[in-house]
């Protein structure tokens, strides 16, 4: 009877183990959310108009590592500034997720869109303000706009070619081209690529009040567990400048 009830503990502590290990197991195959944090400028910091201000931002992510040690590639980094008239309207823009990192911005930034292309300033090709100065908003626009990202173009804006982009699906091309058309052109708001950089505090309707702020908010879509299908996950922080006419 003794060797039995050993036998029978011994089973259960084995069972128990086992157990703690398929737990920890699932555990660990669960994508954990990057952390993102903008470590310059802080928050509530306050800057004269036409000052130039410098960002740094560091991302932790328990999959795919950290900016510390050059393990997260630094163009998958997001930096969105918008500038806002009246400070009272910052609570309720940050609660809005599509406001501070619409779907879109996501898709274009997964992708190579970031490479060629820049808000308001040429890289390879045509900045996106220019893009939705020549093309109105339209589904004609859309359409065509859409195709030609996933066929690929050449010459539409000089001696330039934009390779094809099979991997996107067309209804995010779609999305994709409408976020442009909608936003590319609009002077509040601006966004950069990398864990460090600079953007200008400019003069803005509203700063005569001083109630005009800025926003800037940084943001990391990882790259989920190895093997696994499905999009990564988001992390963001967003961080308010304040402006002085000092």
């Amino acid at each position: 009877m003794f060797l039995i009830r050993l036998f029978n503990f011994g089973f259960l502590m084995l069972l128990l183990g086992y157990q703690q290990e398929s737990i920890a197991q699932l555990v660990k195959m669960e994508n954990n959310a990057p952390k993102v944090n903008i470590t310059s400028p802080k928050n509530n910091a306050l800057f004269s108009l036409n000052s130039l201000i410098t960002y740094s931002i560091e991302v932790v992510d328990e999959e795919d590592g950290s900016t510390e040690y050059n393990e997260i590639v630094s163009s998958e980094v997001l930096l969105l500034v918008r500038y806002l008239p009246d400070s009272l309207k910052v609570k309720e823009y940050l609660a809005n997720s599509a406001n501070t990192n619409p779907e879109p911005l996501v898709l274009m930034h997964n992708s190579t869109c970031f490479t060629c292309h820049a808000a308001k300033t040429k890289l390879i090709g045509p900045s996106y303000d220019l893009v939705a100065k020549r093309y109105p908003l339209n589904p004609t626009s859309v359409e065509m706009l859409t195709n030609r990202i996933i066929s690929g173009t050449y010459g539409v804006w000089g001696d330039v070619k934009m390779p094809a982009h099979p991997d996107l699906k067309i209804e995010q091309v779609r999305l994709i081209v409408n976020w442009i058309l909608k936003n590319g052109a609009d002077p509040d708001q601006d966004y950069y690529i990398g864990t460090q950089g600079a953007f200008r505090i400019q003069d803005k309707p509203g700063t005569e009040s001083r109630k005009g702020v800025y926003v800037a908010s940084a943001s990391y879509v990882d790259h989920g567990i190895k093997g696994q299908s499905g999009l990564g996950k988001l992390g963001q922080h967003s961080v308010r400048l304040r402006i002085s006419k000092d």
